[in-house]
């Protein structure tokens, strides 16, 4: 199930979804009491996370041949849902 290019593709899609609803709170911040925590957290989360990701998708990335720019925007948007795949061979990056 973890080399399912299909399972990761829709992961990926799930940290584009995270990276809009933390986009939506800032530009329209949350009324509603829980969904202002959970933005807080995932906001927080794909903020301090994704960048701390760099130091181990930068090897991966390199291990697998590709350039260092993809590999800095692909972590930055994507985060482990990118990496861990081209890590376990899922996928090529």
């Amino acid at each position: 199930m973890l080399r399912s290019k299909a399972l990761w593709y829709l992961m990926m899609a799930g940290a584009v979804a995270g990276w809009i609803f933390s986009l939506i709170g800032v530009v329209r911040p949350y009324r509603n009491e829980r969904l202002n925590k959970l933005w807080k957290t995932v906001a927080f989360t794909w903020v301090f996370g994704h960048p701390l990701e760099l130091i181990v998708s930068h090897g991966i990335g390199k291990a697998a041949g590709l350039p260092t720019v993809k590999i800095i925007l692909k972590t930055l948007v994507f985060g482990i849902t990118w990496w861990l795949p081209v890590k376990l061979g899922a996928i090529k990056g």
